[in-house]
C-alpha cells in the first residue's frame, strides 16, 4: 500500500491533461508538466531519503513524506491556476517518493539479496495492482465530474495512509546498528563510496534506461491516444491498463522464480522481451488502432517487471551498509530520466507516432547495451 500511493498519483492524472489544458487555458507542452514535475520532485528527493533514513530511520521519513503528500494533494484539488496547480504536484512528488524508495529498503533490511529480490518483485507487483486501475478512474473522473476529483480522491488516500503507517509500520533500520553513514561519512563520501563500486553504477544504468521505455510512453501516448486515434479519456484509461498489466505479470514471475534461477537470468529473459516489443512496435507502425501500439507496449512493460526488481536488488545490495542511498540513487536515476524523456516527448510530440516510437527504442536499446557492459566486465 505504501508503495503503490506514489505511482497511483503519477498515472491517475493521465487521463487528465487534455481537460486541464482546456480548462486552465495553457498548452500540451506546458500541461504535461503535471507529469514532469512530479517526476522530477519525486526523482530529486530520493538522492536524500534514502541517505536520510540510514541515519534517523525509515518510520520518521514515511511519516514526514506522506504528510508532504496530503498537503500536495490539498493544494492540486483547489487550485485555480496552472501554477498553482504544478507547486502542488512538486510538493505532492516529495513526498510520494518516499513509499516509492523505502519499501525496498525496509525488504533490504531484513533479507539477503536473491530473496530481497524475490519479495521486491512481489511489491513492485502489489505496487502496480493499485494505479493499472488508476487512468481508468482517473478518466470516469474527468468524463463525468471534474479533474479536480482527482486529486480530492489522493488526499483522502494519502491521509488514510499517514494514520496506517503511524499506527502499524515498525522501524526496521535503528541508527547506530550498522556501519552506515550516521557512524561518521558525510554525504560526498558516502556517494563516492557507493559509486565507486561497478556493480552498483552498471545495474543503477541498467534499471534507468529499461524504465525510461515506460515513462516515454507515458508522456507520449496520451496524445497519440486522444488527439490522432480519437479515444475518450475512460478509453484512454482502459488502454493505459495494458501496460500495469504486463508489469504485473513480470513481477509476478521475478518474484516466483528470482531464488530459483537467479536475477541474471531473468534479466537477460527482460531484455529478450524489450526486443520483441520494440520490434512489434515497429511493426504496427502508422496503423492509427489503440491495440497496435497497447499491446507491443504491453510486453515492453512485461519485460520491466522481470527487469527492474533484480536490477534493483542486485544495485541496492552492493554495499549494504549504505542500502537506503542506494535505493535513493535507484529511484532518483529512473525518474530523472524518465522527467527528461517526458519532458522531449511533451515539447517535441507532433501528429505522427515516429518520435515518439524513437525515444522508447532509444531507451530499450540503451538498456540492453547497459547489460552488455555488465557481463563484459563480469
Amino acid at each position: 500500500m505504501m508503495a503503490g500511493l506514489g505511482p497511483l498519483a503519477m498515472n491517475i492524472i493521465l487521463p487528465a491533461g487534455p481537460a486541464v489544458m482546456h480548462d486552465l487555458g495553457t498548452d500540451y507542452g506546458v500541461a504535461q508538466l503535471v507529469l514532469t514535475l512530479y517526476l522530477a520532485a519525486t526523482a530529486i528527493s530520493q538522492l536524500f531519503i534514502g541517505s536520510w533514513s540510514d541515519r534517523v530511520g525509515r518510520r520518521p521519513m514515511i511519516l514526514l513524506g506522506f504528510v508532504l503528500f496530503s498537503l500536495g494533494s490539498l493544494m492540486c484539488a483547489v487550485a485555480p491556476s496552472i501554477g498553482w496547480l504544478l507547486v502542488g504536484r512538486v510538493i505532492q512528488g516529495l513526498g510520494g517518493s518516499v513509499g516509492i524508495a523505502l519499501s525496498r529498503v525496509i525488504i533490504r533490511d531484513v533479507h539477503e539479496m536473491d530473496e530481497a529480490a524475490s519479495l521486491i518483485g512481489y511489491v513492485t507487483m502489489a505496487m502496480v495492482v493499485v494505479p493499472m486501475v488508476g487512468p481508468y478512474f482517473g478518466g470516469l473522473l474527468v468524463d463525468h465530474g471534474s479533474w479536480q476529483g482527482i486529486y480530492w480522491l489522493l488526499f483522502l488516500l494519502s491521509t488514510l495512509m499517514l494514520v496506517v503507517c503511524f499506527y502499524t509500520l515498525h522501524e526496521t533500520h535503528q541508527p547506530g546498528q550498522s556501519d552506515g553513514p550516521e557512524q561518521g561519512d558525510d554525504y560526498a563520501s558516502a556517494a563516492r563510496s557507493l559509486f565507486s563500486d561497478r556493480e552498483f553504477v552498471r545495474h543503477l544504468l541498467l534499471l534507468s534506461l529499461a524504465s525510461g521505455m515506460y515513462f516515454v510512453f507515458l508522456g507520449g501516448a496520451p496524445y497519440v491516444y486522444t488527439e490522432l486515434m480519437s479515444v475518450t479519456a475512460t478509453a484512454l484509461g482502459l488502454y493505459l491498463m495494458f501496460n500495469a498489466v504486463g508489469y504485473s505479470l513480470g513481477n509476478f514471475l521475478s518474484g516466483r522464480y528470482a531464488k530459483r534461477v537467479g536475477i541474471r537470468v531473468l534479466i537477460f529473459a527482460g531484455l529478450l522481451m524489450t526486443g520483441l516489443g520494440l520490434l512489434l512496435l515497429w511493426l504496427g507502425y502508422g496503423t492509427l488502432s489503440p491495440l497496435a501500439m497497447a499491446l507491443p507496449m504491453m510486453v515492453i512493460t512485461f519485460s520491466n517487471g522481470l527487469i527492474l526488481p533484480n536490477a534493483t536488488a542486485a544495485a541496492i545490495s552492493a554495499k549494504p551498509r549504505l542500502s537506503g542511498m542506494a535505493s535513493g540513487f535507484c529511484g532518483f536515476m529512473q525518474i530523472a530520466v524518465g522527467t527528461l524523456l517526458t519532458l522531449i516527448i511533451g515539447f517535441w510530440q507532433n501528429d505522427d507516432q515516429w518520435r515518439l516510437y524513437a525515444l522508447i527504442t532509444l531507451s530499450g536499446v540503451g538498456s540492453i547495451l547497459a547489460y552488455v557492459l555488465i557481463r563484459k566486465n563480469d
